[in-house]
């Protein structure tokens, strides 16, 4: 049976990589039987947001390693860790830049396997977080070879300068339901915390040219992540009575169930794990063009809607769309679930199972 160690960070968020591993993980443990332990490198793991199986292990490192003079305590820690553990594959899931150090921290000779759930395009909206952005990408480009395999999403097969790629999307995070949304609520949804790259504020500006036409419609956010500058955009809008906002839920499956479509308006999307679980529940989904993720599995006006770059006034007028036609919403959404059958978590871990077997 082997070992396997994933070294991740913020695993007790609500956001979408700690989802990934948490029905990743779980199925090595069921259907494969793996021994599986995780380090994760920031955050409390006494409450997390997921599930994790028993059997899985879970490490911590809460500490803040902000300053320089820490780095060097923790890289023993984490040295001490993966002796303790003795894994015989290592996974590093951390996009961050502690996970951009972890090969040239690391000294022992254990294969190692990247988990690529970044975009290579995204940008922060301060100097500072975009000059961690480059100084990440820098550490990761020069990286490349210490790994076994690097696994990242379809769009970035080509970004590597290297011939250790190796792609794998992501699962979708339920089983597909027999029964899909009857798209009759007029409710449509977006997902996914809450945060820049999230563009809520433009779909703020979407919704209030949305419910100019259509004043019944509300748009329910599931996110975690403080609001309060969204809040503000609304009031000023006075549209407050059509945008509501929900703590994260694990029955998210029901929140697609119960809606008629879901907005995505990131400004950057390495995959969208929201976009195909909603898609999986038969609603038509839209999103922007330049965001790279989606347009792996959508094709517009096929299964989904893919938008212009920023193009408000056609996003909005994509929706009005598609409230006026209730048979091209059916249609789009059963498309959708039929697409996204390539996702289920069996095809997925598979892949995952098959590259591990490889080492």
């Amino acid at each position: 049976m082997s070992r396997l160690l994933y070294i991740t960070t913020n695993l007790n968020s609500s956001g979408g990589v700690a989802k990934v591993l948490s029905v990743k993980l779980n199925h090595l443990v069921k259907e494969y039987f793996y021994d599986i332990h995780i380090i994760n490198t920031h955050g409390d793991t006494n409450n997390l947001f997921y599930v994790f199986d028993d059997k899985i292990s879970i490490h911590s490192i809460t500490k803040n390693y902000s300053k320089i003079s820490r780095w060097v305590y923790y890289s023993k820690i984490l040295d001490n860790k993966i002796k303790e553990i003795n894994p015989d594959i290592i996974i590093n899931c951390d996009n961050g830049l502690k996970g951009a150090l972890f090969p040239f921290l690391y000294t022992g000779k254990v294969p190692l396997i990247f988990e690529n759930h970044g975009s290579k395009n995204v940008k922060e909206d301060t100097i500072t977080g975009n000059l961690k952005l480059q100084l990440k990408d820098f550490l990761f480009s020069r990286s490349v070879n210490k790994y076994y395999k690097i696994v990242v999403f379809q769009h970035l097969e080509n970004a590597w300068q290297t011939d250790n790629i190796k792609v794998i999307h992501n699962p979708i995070g339920f089983e597909i339901p027999a029964k899909s949304a009857s798209l009759t609520k007029k409710v449509a949804i977006a997902v996914g915390r809450i945060s820049y790259e999230k563009g809520y504020d433009m779909l703020i500006e979407i919704w209030n040219l949305v419910i100019k036409k259509h004043p019944e419609w509300q748009l329910h956010v599931y996110g975690e992540g403080n609001s309060k500058h969204l809040q503000k955009q609304i009031k000023k809008l006075a549209i407050s009575d059509s945008i509501l906002f929900f703590k994260p839920t694990l029955n998210i499956k029901e929140v697609y169930l119960n809606a008629s479509m879901l907005l995505n308006t990131s400004r950057y999307e390495s995959f969208g794990l929201a976009l195909i679980e909603a898609m999986a529940c038969g609603l038509p989904v839209l999103a922007f063009k330049n965001t790279a993720g989606p347009k792996i599995y959508i094709k517009d006006r096929n299964n989904g809607f893919l938008i212009e770059k920023i193009n408000l006034i056609e996003y909005a007028n994509m929706v009005v769309s598609l409230i006026e036609d209730r048979s091209e919403m059916k249609r789009v959404g059963e498309t959708a679930k039929e697409s996204v059958k390539i996702y289920r978590t069996e095809n997925i871990i598979r892949q995952w199972h098959e590259l591990f077997q490889s080492v």
